[in-house]
């Protein structure tokens, strides 16, 4: 069984590979994103089959990170993958993938490079068939809040540290009261990580959320795409 880092792959051929190879071992192979597995968000999942916020209607994320110009580390360099979206933007893009009822169908996007030729900083923009949408602001050379906002028709919920996130703010729509929840702790992230990953060996398999990492990463594959960025694992016939 393998519980692997994010981003569990380069690219969704390779992601298919993998999965083809898991199974035909009859073993687990998951990615660790810590928000599928923190209480907080299962519980707003619970809220949210409820009715109690309406449909969805919009997400605005924010990740940013300021990290020295250093063309030979790993967050610059090519060879290594480096670039603000296997980076940090899987984390963003599991977000938006958690909450929207489909996987997003319409792409759009603009990116900076890095002089190495990876992506430094985007703006991605996202449309399901729904008429859900959401917004992603990325960057590796530039501070911003880690804030996850999910907007529904009768409120709309804020995280900030969504990645490890143990509270969540909820304001409603028709008179802007605000409940704050609390669930879990964020010093026990990588223990809830475990537990799921436990009881998916025990259990066949499930509650690791593969279908969405599955969808994050057929996600970064497009984007990557429009920008025409590659890493050299993909190049000369080998993607």
């Amino acid at each position: 069984h393998v519980l692997c880092e994010k981003s569990i792959t380069l690219n969704s051929l390779e992601l298919d590979q993998a999965r083809r190879c898991a199974d035909e071992h009859g073993v687990v192979l998951a990615e660790a994103m810590t928000l599928y597995h923190m209480p907080i968000y299962k519980q707003l999942a619970d809220l949210i089959r409820s009715g109690a916020l309406g449909p969805l209607r919009f997400i605005q994320m924010n990740f940013g990170s300021y990290k020295e110009y250093d063309m030979n580390n790993r967050f610059f360099n090519r060879s290594l993958a480096g670039g603000a979206l296997l980076d940090i933007g899987v984390y963003a893009l599991s977000f938006v993938r958690y909450f929207m009822s489909c996987q997003p169908d319409q792409i759009a996007s603009q990116v900076r490079l890095a002089p190495t030729g990876v992506d430094e900083q985007a703006g991605i923009l996202l449309q399901n068939r729904e008429g859900e949408m959401a917004t992603l602001s990325l960057s590796l050379h530039a501070k911003q809040p880690k804030r996850g906002m999910a907007a529904f028709d009768k409120g709309y919920i804020e995280i900030y540290d969504y990645p490890r996130a143990d509270t969540a703010t909820i304001t409603y729509t028709a008179d802007g009261h605000q409940d704050v929840l609390q669930a879990g702790s964020q010093s026990k992230a990588l223990q809830y990580e475990i537990r799921d990953m436990e009881d998916a060996v025990a259990h066949g398999g499930q509650g690791m959320c593969q279908a969405y990492t599955k969808d994050v990463m057929d996600l970064m594959t497009a984007i990557r795409q429009q920008w025409g960025l590659t890493y050299p694992e993909e190049e000369g016939g080998a993607q």
